[in-house]
């Protein structure tokens, strides 16, 4: 029988800032000591399983070295996603030179309300069921409410971790992110109605939800998070069977049961999703080319040097480029053949995914004053107007470097998006002010962004982008406004905690303040 508690390691081990991780009895445990006082929390990141002690502390804040959920190392509850549940926290006693840490994990979040009284008789309804909209209900209970809680989604499956679909559930390789989000038994157990329906419309000022079939549902205050949809293929034949977008669990199904039968593949695109779904594709023994009228890979997100990093990673592994090229129509016989191109040329296809980018799935509530990409213009507390909010892809959110509106379709600002629409459907007050993390991976490979730049004066680069190992600082006006690292991730992570002081940075000063790993 194990010891209740047990000793790990002398009280000099583990010094002011550090973190430490130890295995114990079959618990992996990390040590890291602030103010003197040190904590012991679990070592694994609940998303992936990352190894937080390679991490960052940044106060009291862990920074997980992968996808950069934060974690309070004195209570071990969650601050930022992707992670969606709470670290387990060990008490420590430390005496006489050693560290004493007790095996048995202590709840230190308060416990969930009562959902029985049935006091509170407000209805908050969560328009959508992905990234936003599961993260905001989570957070309306978390943070006391109890009343009811209504989540609708035209998908009757468990919210899920749509990063999966293009880069592991296509490859067939096995990903280790949690999914689904959060389980059934969560949503039994918090009350949290989910009701599969299609939005129609909302009526602002009755407060109220159409649904297809003519179903209403009144609201105390309701979240749009509804998100976006792929955007139309503009070529003739691109109706033809064996011609796919990638967007929900259904369309990688349906991808990886044709590609079974196909030997070559035209991935349309050249942006984030396409050049993920072709490294997957890949990994399966496919030919893939590339098509897509871009100079660049990413070139309009990363600039063209980084842009072509990525094009030598993919031609390393025999993917072909036809790049610079439009496509003028998909063609076949009862199933798609080939892509032809506008200089003439054809590509032989079995198989063709699109990637053109995603549009806001806006068209259920047009009595809202939409932006011209059908965006939703929200405040800085991503309020729409009085007890409406927007989250996700669809937001038009006001980002606090000044840039205007902007709408960033990424699925970690989706989740934060979420939790800060809760806090202030429950009255709070708290604006958006995180900063945007993104990551794409492509043959086992991950690259981080940080920050929002859809411009910039100058790119100051420290590595190689060829080598796959760089620091890229995209720069406007003398202040880094984003930042691109492959095989950074130590980098990245102390790079996040220094943007999240909201401080402006000048390049170099920026990185001086960064550890070479």
């Amino acid at each position: 029988m194990v010891a209740t508690e047990q000793i790990v390691c002398a009280s000099t081990a583990i010094q002011e800032g550090e973190l430490r991780g130890f295995s114990l009895h079959g618990r992996e445990i990390m040590l890291g000591r602030v103010d003197g006082r040190c904590h012991a929390v679990g070592a694994k990141c609940p998303h992936a399983g990352g190894p937080l002690a390679e991490g960052v502390l940044h106060g009291t804040t862990v920074i997980c070295p992968w996808h950069k959920a934060a974690f309070d190392l004195v209570s071990g509850h969650r601050r930022e996603p992707p992670a969606m549940d709470d670290l387990p926290y060990y008490p420590v006693r430390e005496a006489e030179g050693v560290i004493r840490v007790e095996l048995t994990p202590k709840q230190t979040r308060p416990p969930l309300p009562n959902l029985s009284s049935g006091r509170n008789r407000r209805c908050f309804l969560i328009l959508g069921a992905g990234a936003a909209g599961v993260s905001a209900a989570q957070c309306l209970r978390e943070e006391g409410f109890t009343g009811r809680i209504v989540m609708i989604s035209k998908e009757a499956r468990l919210p899920y971790d749509r990063t999966r679909l293009s880069k592991y559930d296509l490859s067939g390789r096995e990903g280790s992110e949690k999914t689904p989000l959060l389980d059934a038994d969560f949503y039994e157990r918090q009350r949290i109605e989910r009701r599969q329906g299609l939005v129609t419309g909302i009526d602002l000022r009755a407060k109220r939800v159409n649904l297809a079939g003519g179903t209403e549902l009144s609201y105390d205050a309701a979240l749009i998070a509804l998100g976006s949809e792929p955007r139309p293929l503009p070529f003739p034949g691109s109706e033809l069977p064996g011609v796919f977008v990638l967007r929900r669990p259904e369309d990688t199904e349906a991808i990886v049961a044709a590609a079974r039968h196909a030997r070559r593949v035209v991935v349309i695109g050249a942006g984030f999703i396409a050049m993920e779904a072709a490294a997957s594709l890949r990994e399966r023994g496919l030919e893939v080319t590339i098509a897509a009228p871009d100079k660049a890979p990413l070139a309009s997100r990363l600039g063209a040097e980084i842009g072509h990093a990525f094009q030598e990673l993919h031609e390393r592994k025999g993917v072909t480029f036809r790049l610079g090229m439009r496509v003028a129509a998909i063609e076949g016989d009862g199933w798609v053949r080939q892509v032809a191109l506008q200089d003439g040329s054809v590509l032989p296809a079995d198989l063709v995914v699109a990637g053109l980018g995603v549009t806001p799935m806006t068209a259920p509530v047009r009595t809202i004053t939409l932006l011209d990409d059908g965006g939703i213009p929200v405040d800085a507390h991503l309020r729409v107007s009085d007890d409406l909010y927007a989250a996700g892809d669809l937001a038009a959110f006001p980002l606090t470097s000044g840039e205007g509106l902007v709408r960033v379709e990424h699925w970690r600002v989706a989740q934060q998006h979420g939790r800060v629409a809760a806090l202030n459907m429950l009255g709070r007050r708290q604006a958006y002010e995180a900063v945007p993390v993104f990551w794409t991976i492509l043959y086992h490979q991950r690259l981080d962004y940080l920050g929002h730049a859809a411009d910039w004066d100058e790119i100051v680069i420290d590595g190689n982008p060829e080598e796959l190992d760089f620091l890229a600082m995209y720069v406007r006006q003398g202040q880094v406004a984003a930042i691109a690292g492959w095989n950074r991730d130590r980098q990245i992570a102390e790079a996040l905690a220094l943007l999240t002081e909201r401080r402006m940075w000048a390049p170099n000063v920026l990185q001086q303040q960064l550890s070479r790993i």
